[in-house]
């Protein structure tokens, strides 16, 4: 069985589990497709998110329209100057 590989960004980085699931919300509500990689033993050793944040994940492709949402939401802070 063959599987094509998907090319994904990590869109934003959330040192709280809360943060990272209302944004994750927001997307999901912009039918932006997501997904968490949380590492904090499940929710039970909070410090380790300061080690290892957890990561909001979208594919490559709609990496401009979930950073937009989360502009709109004022869940990220603008895009620095290139």
């Amino acid at each position: 069985m063959s599987r094509e590989r998907i090319s994904t960004a990590i869109v934003a980085r959330f040192h709280y589990r809360h943060e990272a699931e209302l944004a994750h919300g927001y997307l999901e509500s912009a039918e932006v497709d997501s997904i968490l990689h949380i590492d904090d033993a499940g929710g039970m050793d909070v410090g380790l998110a300061f080690v290892n944040p957890a990561r909001l994940v979208v594919r490559a492709e709609d990496e401009e329209r979930a950073r937009q949402v989360l502009l709109d939401a004022g869940i990220l802070d603008e895009p620095p100057m290139a």
